[in-house]
């Protein structure tokens, strides 16, 4: 994915001047790996139909999985960002399903979801002595984080 072409629209230098519909929020899906990748593309319906909201895509290059993640990407329909661009543009919200990669380059809002079960999960500490088990229900822990203000401009 290294080495790809910089997307001059609808995001780079003079993009502004072909856009045809103003105040789109940008939403930009950070994908590690064809994992990450599905489980970004399942939330792709959530998005559909709302035209104040432009979705891209792009790759981390950090993952040594990457095998499947260009045809992925190409068949979601998705404009796809080389990654120092991707770091370079504004985005209103990166959505992630992996720690990895650089995710403290991107300012704003970011969701991180979990790509599977137990992937954010919490483990108790191992102990030697031995308990009853607990009638005490616990929220499981997604490692969703809430993002709120993604009112249209």
């Amino acid at each position: 994915m290294g080495g790809a072409a910089r997307l001059r629209v609808p995001v780079g230098e003079d993009a502004e001047r072909w856009i045809t519909r103003a105040g789109c929020r940008r939403v930009l899906f950070i994908v590690h790996n064809v994992t990450s990748a599905t489980r970004l593309l399942d939330t792709l319906p959530l998005f559909d139909g709302d035209l104040r909201v432009q979705l891209f895509a792009t790759c981390t290059g950090s993952s040594p999985f990457l095998a499947g993640v260009p045809e992925l990407l190409a068949r979601a329909g998705l404009p796809v960002l080389p990654w120092e661009q991707a770091k370079e543009t504004e985005f209103d919200l990166a959505v992630s399903a992996s720690y990895g990669g650089e995710l403290a380059a991107f300012q704003g809002k970011l969701a991180v979801l979990s790509h599977g079960v137990g992937y954010n999960k919490k483990l108790a500490s191992p102990s030697t002595e031995h308990r009853a088990p607990s009638t005490e229900h616990r929220a499981p822990s997604t490692g969703l984080r809430y993002v709120a203000g993604l009112a249209p401009r």
